[in-house]
């Protein structure tokens, strides 16, 4: 079975950081396999991140994951289109900071706007939130968050993707909803 991820938010939320981290973790445990990949624009932003995960295995099924970040920069609208193509779950990195608390809600509407272009329901993909930069002095309670930036009412990871805290457990938990929904698609 294959499996796409994508890790989509706002510009700096720390997605880059994200995918980057789990390749390390990962690398060290043996699973990950081939390069991570970044492309970057002249200003050394990401334009995307790219990962491949060799073969695990859960109960019997072996699984590859792909694991792809869209940029965060809204003049990138037409990468991101084909990035999401046949995505399987999505992971929001939100920038848990006071002052991207929009940025963060007009990323969450544009998103859902290139997944209708595509036939795909932003609604009904398999989600997990991360509220990344919790160590921020101004980062905004989960409970102000939660209503802005999950209205899926999903599982939500608190992180430090910095430290690697929250990354792991982010990954694990998107991977879980996603078999689980293909697992309940099949029957």
């Amino acid at each position: 079975m294959k499996l796409k991820v994508v890790y989509f938010g706002a510009s700096l939320a720390g997605k880059s950081t994200n995918v980057k981290v789990l390749y390390d973790m990962l690398k060290k445990r043996g699973v990950a396999k081939g390069d991570y990949i970044s492309m970057e624009t002249d200003e050394n932003r990401t334009l995307f991140v790219e990962m491949f995960l060799s073969s695990f295995n859960i109960d019997g099924q072996n699984i590859d994951v792909k694991i792809l970040t869209t940029p965060g920069q809204f003049r990138l609208h037409p990468l991101r289109k084909v990035i999401m193509k046949g995505v399987d779950g999505l992971v929001f990195v939100v920038d848990s900071s006071k002052e991207r608390e929009h940025i963060n809600f007009l990323v969450l509407r544009e998103t859902a706007a290139v997944l209708k272009e595509q036939g795909f329901n932003l609604y009904a993909l398999p989600v997990v939130v991360q509220y990344n930069k919790r160590d921020l002095p101004d980062a905004l309670p989960i409970d102000e968050l939660e209503p802005v930036c999950n209205p899926w009412g999903t599982e939500y990871v608190e992180a430090v993707a910095t430290e690697g805290k929250g990354v792991l457990e982010t990954f694990q938990a998107i991977v879980k909803k996603i078999l689980l929904e293909k697992a309940c698609a099949k029957t």
